[in-house]
This record gives C-alpha cells, sequence and structure tokens, in this order.
C-alpha cells in the first residue's frame, strides 16, 4: 500500500512539473454583535460568527486545463446569501480542451459564458453578491476561418452548491461573423451576430396550459471606427407563463422582448456616450418559480441597471434596479418592463488651457432617466383545451410609450490637480426615486448630494485622502451627512476611518452613525483587511446587479491570496 501511495504521488509531482498549477483563497468573515442600536433579529442570533471561503485550483498541461473549487459557509454563510450556500462542497468543477491553432475549445462541468451583451445568457460568478450561477454541462466554441465563431452549450443551472441543479434544462447558441476581417479592413470592426437560448421545464402534469420550452433568439450588430462606434441588439422571448411573488398564474400567458443600443464618440479629450434600453417581460430564469428571488439565484440573463456607479457612500443609498418583470395583480403597481437609457460626457480640458490652468483638469457629466411602459390593461376568459378558464390580458403597449418613471439621476463631476501632490475631485448628483415601483415602499424621493474629496502624496508610497459628503432628501431618511479619511504610510499598509450619519431623520430612534474603521495589509497577491463597525441596511449593487443586506454591526475579516 505504501508502495502505491508512493507511486502515485510520484506520478502526480511528476505531471505537475509538466503544467502550471495556479491556487486562489478567499476568505470573508463577520461577527456580529447587538450594540445599543443595531440588533440581529432573533432569528440570526444563535450564530453570530458566519464565514464564505473558497479555494480555487486551476493546472493546465498543455491543451488541457483542470478547475476546482472547493466553497465552505461555516457554521453559516453570512447574512442574507442565498440559505442553500451551507457546509463545504465542490463548488465548481471542470476540464477543458483549448487548441487555438485549430479552433477548438470544449469544456465539460461547471460553465462561465456569456453570448453578446448578456442580455440573453450570462453565466457568472460574483461573490460580494453571493452569485455563481455557473451551468453544469457541456460548452464548445468553434472558429470557423479567420472571421467567424460559433458557440453550442447545454446543461443545468447551478443553484445553490455545486451539484444542486435547477429543474430546467438550458441550452443555447452564439454565432458573430467579423466582416471587417472578411473585407481585410483594420482601420474599424464590424461584427453581426445572432443568439439563441432555450430553457426546458415541463410543468404540464399540474398546469397543461404552460408551455414546456420558453426561447428567446436575436441579432446583433456592432461597429467601432477610430472615434464613432454604435451597437444595437434586438432579443424576442416566447410566450411563458406570468409569475408573480413566486406563484405561477397559469392563465396568463405572454410573450417579451429587449432591445439595447449604445453609441459613443471619442477624440480622446472630449468622450460621449449613450446607452438606451427597452425591456418588456424580459425576466429569464433556469426554474419558472425562483423568478424575483432577492439572492438573485437561477438568473439565466444578464440585466444590469444602466445608471452610473458612484464612488461615494451618499450617492449609492437610492440605488436603481432593472425592472424587466411583469406586475399584474398590484393595481397600483402594475408593470411589465421598462425604458429609458443614461448618458455620459467627458471632456479633458488641457494644461495651461482656460479650463484647465495649469494643472488641466476634467469634468465629467452624466445623467439617466427609467420609466415603466404605459399600456391599457383588457382581459377576457376563454375555455382550455382541458375545459379550465384562461384569462387572456391584453397590454395594448406602444413599442416606444413611456409610462409611470421610475428613477432619474443628473451628475457632474470635476476633477483639478491642485499641484504635483493634490488631487481633488467635487461631484453633484440629483436624484428621483421612486419607492413604489423599485423597492416596494411608499413614497418617491428626491435627493441633492455633494461631495468634495483631496488626495495629499506625501511621497510615491505614502498618501493621505480626505473626502466629504451631504445629501438632502426630502422624504424616507430624509438628510445625511458622511466622511472618509484615508492613510496609506506605505505600500504594504492602508487605515482608514468612515462615518455617515442620517441626522434628518424624523424617528430620533434612527438617527445614526454608520460607522467604520480598519485597515488593510498586502504584499504581493495577499491581501488581509479588518474593520469594525456598522453596515447601513439597503441595496449592495456591483456591476448594476444588486442584493438587499441587513443593518448590521460587528467585525469584518477579508483574506485573498493566489499563487
Amino acid at each position: 500500500m505504501l508502495k502505491k501511495t508512493l507511486l502515485a504521488s510520484s506520478l502526480f509531482l511528476t505531471t505537475l512539473s509538466y503544467g502550471q498549477l495556479r491556487v486562489g483563497i478567499e476568505s470573508n468573515s463577520q461577527y456580529y454583535i447587538d450594540d445599543d442600536k443595531i440588533k440581529l433579529e432573533e432569528k440570526e442570533r444563535d450564530e453570530r460568527l458566519r464565514s464564505n471561503n473558497y479555494i480555487k485550483l486551476d493546472y493546465s498541461l498543455k491543451n488541457f486545463e483542470f478547475g476546482i473549487q472547493g466553497e465552505g459557509y461555516y457554521p453559516k454563510a453570512i447574512l442574507n446569501y442565498n440559505p442553500q450556500l451551507q457546509d463545504f462542497n465542490v463548488g465548481h468543477v471542470f476540464v477543458r480542451y483549448n487548441n487555438y491553432e485549430k479552433g477548438v475549445d470544449i469544456t465539460a462541468g461547471h460553465i462561465y459564458e456569456q453570448f453578446g451583451s448578456g442580455l440573453a445568457l450570462r453565466f457568472w460568478e460574483d461573490r460580494a453578491l453571493g452569485i455563481n450561477n455557473a451551468l453544469f454541462g457541456g460548452r464548445a466554441k468553434l472558429r470557423i476561418g479567420e472571421a467567424a465563431t460559433l458557440k453550442l452549450l447545454g446543461g443545468k443551472q447551478r443553484v445553490g452548491m455545486g451539484f444542486d441543479f435547477s429543474d430546467g434544462v438550458v441550452y443555447g447558441a452564439d454565432t458573430e461573423v467579423d466582416v471587417a476581417t472578411l473585407l481585410g479592413k483594420d482601420n474599424y470592426t464590424l461584427k453581426f451576430g445572432a443568439t439563441y437560448v432555450g430553457r426546458y421545464e415541463d410543468l404540464t402534469e399540474s398546469f397543461p396550459t404552460i408551455p414546456k420550452t420558453t426561447d428567446i433568439f436575436g441579432p446583433r450588430i456592432d461597429y467601432s471606427g477610430s472615434k464613432f462606434n454604435v451597437s444595437a441588439e434586438y432579443l424576442y422571448k416566447t410566450e411563458d407563463t406570468h409569475i408573480e411573488s413566486g406563484d405561477l398564474k397559469p392563465q396568463v400567458l405572454r410573450d417579451g422582448n429587449a432591445l439595447l443600443m449604445n453609441m459613443g464618440y471619442n477624440t480622446g479629450a472630449f468622450a460621449v456616450n449613450l446607452n438606451m434600453r427597452r425591456l418588456e417581460n424580459f425576466t429569464f430564469y433556469s426554474q419558472r418559480n425562483m423568478q424575483g428571488n432577492v439572492h438573485n439565484y437561477g438568473m439565466i440573463n444578464y440585466v444590469p441597471s444602466l445608471t452610473k456607479q458612484y464612488d461615494h457612500s451618499l450617492q449609492n443609498i437610492y440605488v436603481y434596479q432593472a425592472q424587466p418583470q411583469m406586475i399584474y395583480y398590484a393595481e397600483t403597481k402594475e408593470k411589465q418592463g421598462e425604458i429609458g437609457g443614461q448618458f455620459d460626457m467627458f471632456y479633458e480640458a488641457e494644461k495651461g488651457s482656460f479650463l484647465g490652468g495649469a494643472t488641466g483638469a476634467s469634468f465629467a457629466i452624466n445623467g439617466s432617466y427609467w420609466a415603466g411602459l404605459r399600456n391599457n390593461k383588457t382581459s377576457k376568459i376563454i375555455q382550455g383545451d382541458f375545459g379550465e378558464d384562461i384569462e387572456i390580458v391584453n397590454l395594448d403597449t406602444n413599442f416606444l410609450s413611456v409610462g409611470k418613471k421610475y428613477y432619474s439621476d443628473f451628475g457632474f463631476e470635476y476633477r483639478k490637480p491642485m499641484s504635483k501632490r493634490l488631487n481633488t475631485i467635487f461631484s453633484y448628483l440629483n436624484q428621483f426615486y421612486n419607492n413604489a415601483f423599485i423597492v416596494d415602499k411608499p413614497g418617491q424621493v428626491k435627493t441633492h448630494t455633494i461631495a468634495a474629496e483631496g488626495t495629499y502624496f506625501v511621497s510615491e508610497t505614502k498618501s493621505i485622502r480626505l473626502e466629504l459628503q451631504h445629501q438632502w432628501a426630502d422624504y424616507d431618511r430624509k438628510n445625511w451627512a458622511g466622511g472618509t479619511l484615508e492613510f496609506i504610510p506605505s505600500k504594504t499598509w492602508s487605515f482608514f476611518v468612515h462615518d455617515i450619519y442620517n441626522y434628518g431623520n424624523d424617528d430620533i430612534n434612527q438617527k445614526l452613525h454608520y460607522y467604520t474603521f480598519g485597515g488593510a495589509f498586502t504584499r504581493g497577491a495577499t491581501r488581509v483587511a479588518a474593520s469594525y463597525g456598522r453596515q447601513r441596511g439597503g441595496m449592495m449593487c456591483v456591476g448594476g446587479v444588486c442584493r438587499w443586506v441587513p443593518e448590521s454591526a460587528g467585525v469584518t475579516l477579508n483574506i485573498t491570496t493566489n499563487f
């Protein structure tokens, strides 16, 4: 037995010596406390120490790559992560063969993939949001000549730990042709693409009128020149049953669609970008009754909010979430999608110019507007094939109709280096936030937020940063003030103190300081960060996708390393 073990170990080490092994480790832990203002809910008090841990190993040998990710949630996952994340298990495993010369790339196991913009399909991981919606199955990427690619995939989606799968089966194909390459042009790019994604889930035994398959398909185009770029994608979703608050409404069948357009112009010193999107009944989950869950699991498509991702904490109290879903049965909040867009303008004023002064300056203006689709709801009851009543709902929606306003913002940012050592940033943001349609709360909120930030570089490795903020709000929690002081004494260490104070709250018991202080140690690919303080409850967003986090207080420890 010893000889066999030594032989196996020798063969394993010999194999490693011919390939490359990469290891990544991440640990995020929180110990929750009850202070004089913030207390855990009674059901959460049994486990005050919670930890999310990941270890990822990737090994490559010639054209092959093998990967495995272990995940441990002890004794439970951090508050408000998917409760199905628990104990220790394999979270992700795959084997991949990639031969670039032959244009063949085949993967089996857990797959991350995106078709086009992701509006039809995106499988990805974001640990900060607790998302890992990988597809477990197979994928093939084929390069056809020098100008065309084809992707094929199929399988079941991860919805909990690594081998917890959705009831539905997901499959799809995506193709793209680079016309500029075909024409031998190198001063611009012009690509045409097409996507198809299907979900099969058979519920006909209980709901005979619900179709077994729902499909999304459509074309896209992408042009990029030396200064101008434009892209567009249209997708159609075939008829599916309506879901509301997790309940299936088999009597309501409805199709959907999505249109996304992006345009940009860039001369270097000046740039402007415009994004526009229309969504109608465009949620898509690998299992129907998962639609709208607060933990974001089961999502097939990627529908981020198209608004600017702001840097300061008070600017992120009222964050917009994309609204692709239908709601029929709440009379004051009926909706079936969204329409709107955002723009960004940037200008770099050179040194010595009128606007730039002696040290130069930059200006950024951005804004967005989002609303529901206006419709006139009518319905009628017909007899189904099995004698059941089926409600046929007609929403009579014009393609470019604009209904109830959901959200808008307008912001301005001015960046100015005052000297070689001092950089400053000044910003203003105006927001409108319709609580009822975004977070299911009463009222509408209008805000004005200002922020000023200065960073002084004592040396190349030492700096001090001071940030001050204030927000005026006419409703909800009303006015806030805040600030951050950060000190970086070297490349290795950093320290900070942060506080936002809800001094304008009408409820005296809710006039809270959400303070945090901590530091971080970084050396090479290893980072250790620790902090103590309070976390403001509300939406936390990464890349336009959000999850709700509860108010809490305690100690946080984050460790990451790669080798």
